[in-house]
């Protein structure tokens, strides 16, 4: 099983959202699904770039939302569906009304339909919480 760490745990609307707020804990949960030295170069790569950025990908049986602010740095939320692909669809009229890119909606899809189809067991765990 993988434990992936977040700074809190919050449920809204019947969906489970894990929220990193820390560096330290993107980068340990990003060296989770990518190895930490690919994971440092990654989030080093961005952080250089010096714009705001967002990274869609699959973290287990979650989906993973890196954010990178200039002023603030790195967030990583987590989406539990509950391989529910039914409620990943209201996620995707919901990510329409905040003006998503369609590309990064499909993404976003296909990511939650490859998590019902295959299974990578996986938890969340709160470390320091905010």
């Amino acid at each position: 099983m993988i434990c992936f760490l977040v700074n809190r745990i919050v449920e809204i609307d019947n969906v489970t959202h894990g929220i990193a707020m820390e560096n330290e804990l993107v980068i340990h949960n990003f060296g989770l699904v990518y190895g930490l030295e690919k994971a440092k170069n990654l989030l080093l790569s961005i952080q250089q770039k010096n714009e705001n950025q967002y990274l869609i990908s699959r973290f287990g049986d979650y989906i993973g939302f890196l954010q990178y602010k200039v002023d603030l740095g790195f967030s990583l939320k987590l989406t539990d569906f509950e391989n529910n692909f039914d409620t990943a669809l209201d996620e995707y009229l919901s990510l329409q009304k905040k003006e998503w890119k369609q590309e990064h909606i499909i993404k976003y899809l296909e990511i939650a339909k490859e998590i019902e189809n295959k299974s990578q067991p996986s938890k969340m765990i709160i470390s320091n919480p905010l």
